[in-house]
């Protein structure tokens, strides 16, 4: 058996997984500074951060998929292709960013509704409502990032995220507990040093962009809406995956968190632990994004199977390993989260129960993880977005009725391990089944911009 693939896959996600580590890094940053705060800033980062991302996801994923546009124009050799992707993915963010910034505070005060303790309410709310003001920085740093990744120059994406990451890790640092001369914000400094070390990432993506040249091509960067609107049919359903599956975990914390402060502290602790291995497989996807969107754009269809089911093989060594550490090493880990005293030592308790279950869904998240890109560079974004709001649907309402019925830790971290078995299985199937070949993600835009012009 021929592994042909895996070396360029390696080399193309060795700077990505460096770039979505550093964002794992830094979250874990951000929940050691605020551990030194308190434990209901803690506590509040997860439903917060999730709600955040909840609603970035769409509008990032949305501008993101500018990147698989550009992918499939490089690989035909077309530039002025690329540069017309790249300035579809800078109008979503401009059109997004006005959008959030208008409803970030109303939706913030949805987190008093939650049932959750007064003061991690109240943290929530002040975490969501900065960052998603902030929603514009973000998104525009993704299309700009699918720009450099789909033109196959991750390395610089690495070199902006590091800044990025740095940048935050200095300001949360003086931000949270006031060091610094700074002033003492809490989980509202945490929020401050994130949009502006989100701020710093976009400034110097538009920067490398206006470069190349970027700005100076009128034709690509004219916005035309029916051209828009073609975009926007293949690229919705991406944002809707991302959202919707970010809106389940999202929920899923919400509802842990009726069971108390400690149960919700611990969830997210186990979340942030997770990123450890997320983060980097999500680097190796979209490494494997990369290389399918290449291979369809250079009319090599028969090589994307074997590109990812070999990208799925490295993905899931990886995760195995994660796994064993997880399950081996739970306590020590969640003990750098959970603070000290009773509280901390019940967060401890609480935590190396629920690493338990991140370790054993761990390995069918490689699945989800990779398939999900290879599908999603393939074209077969609105099938993957149907599909995962049914799955997303029947795992909540059966989460709400293990609430009402008996909630308890054991149970709904249960139904979540589950869910992530199930849709691993279905992304395989519909990978394998190769529904994909019928797509092509220029030509039906094009497809698209023709019909609604007419």
């Amino acid at each position: 058996m021929s592994f042909k693939h895996i070396p360029g896959l390696l080399k193309l996600a060795g700077p990505m997984i460096l770039s979505t580590s550093a964002i794992t890094v830094m979250q874990i940053i951000d929940a050691i500074v605020l551990s030194r705060h308190s434990s209901e800033a803690v506590a509040a980062i997860g439903p917060a951060g999730f709600a955040v991302i909840l609603f970035q996801g769409f509008l990032f994923g949305t501008a993101g998929y500018a990147g698989t546009f550009v992918a499939h124009n490089h690989g035909r050799g077309n530039t002025h292709g690329v540069r017309t992707s790249v300035w579809l993915g800078i109008h979503t963010a401009l059109f997004s960013g006005i959008m959030a910034l208008v409803a970030a505070w109303p939706i913030s005060h949805l987190f008093l509704l939650a049932g959750h303790a007064h003061q991690v309410a109240r943290n929530e709310r002040a975490y969501f409502w900065i960052c998603m003001a902030g929603s514009f920085f973000p998104v525009l740093s993704g299309a700009l990032a699918g720009w450099l990744s789909g033109i196959g120059r991750p390395v610089i994406v690495t070199a902006v995220t590091f800044v990025s990451f740095a940048l935050n890790a200095a300001l949360a640092w003086g931000l949270v507990l006031g060091e610094w001369g700074l002033p003492r914000m809490g989980i509202a400094g945490a929020a401050l040093a994130t949009v502006a070390a989100q701020m710093v990432s976009a400034v110097l993506y538009t920067f490398l962009f206006a470069r190349s040249g970027g700005f100076a091509d009128p034709s690509a960067r004219r916005f035309q809406w029916v051209r828009f609107r073609g975009f926007l049919l293949l690229a919705v359903p991406m944002g809707v995956r991302i959202s919707g599956e970010l809106a389940a975990w999202t929920l899923f914390l919400v509802v842990v968190g009726r069971l108390g402060t400690v149960e919700l502290a611990a969830s997210s602790i186990s979340f942030r632990i997770n990123g450890m291995a997320f983060f980097p497989a999500l680097g190796l996807g979209q490494a494997a994004g990369i290389l399918v969107g290449h291979a369809r754009g250079e009319g090599r269809d028969n090589e994307i199977p074997a590109i990812g089911w070999q990208s799925l093989l490295v993905c899931e060594i990886w995760m195995l390993a994660m796994a064993i550490l997880f399950a081996t090493a739970a306590v020590p880990l969640v003990s750098v989260f959970a603070g000290t005293g009773a509280e901390g030592a019940a967060i401890v308790a609480a935590g190396s129960l629920t690493m338990k279950f991140v370790a054993f869904y761990c390995m069918f998240d490689a699945a989800n993880v990779m398939m999900g890109c290879v599908l999603a560079s393939a074209g077969d974004t609105r099938w993957i977005a149907r599909t995962f709001f049914a799955c997303s649907s029947a795992f909540l309402a059966l989460l709400w009725l293990i609430d009402r019925i008996g909630p308890s830790l054991v149970a709904e971290w249960s139904l979540a391990t589950i869910f992530v078995f199930a849709t691993a299985v279905i992304w395989s199937l519909r990978f394998r089944a190769g529904a994909w070949r019928k797509i092509n993600v220029i030509s039906e835009s094009q497809t698209l911009h023709t019909s609604l012009r007419s």
